[in-house]
């Protein structure tokens, strides 16, 4: 299944400002519940043990987090605990509760360096991935056009 993704204009100063970049648009969500009817219908677990064991990986994995820890999964990639804050000119000027705006959780596919040679780093879940310019649908005019923010709308 392809990626859809619509031109989005760069309203923030700078000198990416009016300059158009892709943006990915969501399909929809897979949720926990629907993960495990998948494992249950692709293995012999029952969908209710799955879940128990999605919950439990969730809260190790959140501890693991919490202690500074890079919980590594293997092949579904890293997770860890990165800090957003301000810059201050003297180190004994920085207060957290003043500087730091907010503690992020990071992800990085596990991935592998290209045969290629060329020292490009293929991620296992973004490798190979086909791009399509996602079409909206208009219903009140019951007709396609282009968006200001691009993609594509089939006229009637």
């Amino acid at each position: 299944m392809p990626i859809h993704y619509t031109l989005q204009q760069n309203n923030f100063k700078g000198k990416e400002q009016g300059k158009w970049y892709a943006h990915a648009v969501k399909q929809g969500e897979l949720t926990i519940d629907d993960i495990a009817t998948q494992i249950e219908a692709a293995c012999s677990m029952r969908k209710s043990d799955v879940v128990a064991v999605l919950m439990e990986l969730k809260d190790i994995m959140e501890r693991g987090l919490k202690a500074g820890m890079v919980v590594n999964l293997e092949e579904m990639g890293k997770f860890y605990l990165s800090i957003k804050s301000e810059c201050v000119d003297d180190p004994k000027d920085f207060r957290v509760d003043k500087h730091v705006r907010e503690i992020v959780c990071k992800y990085t596919p596990d991935g592998h360096r290209s045969k290629l040679r060329d020292g490009r780093i293929v991620r296992s879940f973004t490798n190979n991935c086909e791009l399509v310019e996602q079409s909206q649908y208009s219903p009140d005019k019951h007709s396609y056009k282009q968006g200001t923010r691009g993609g594509t709308f089939r006229k009637e």
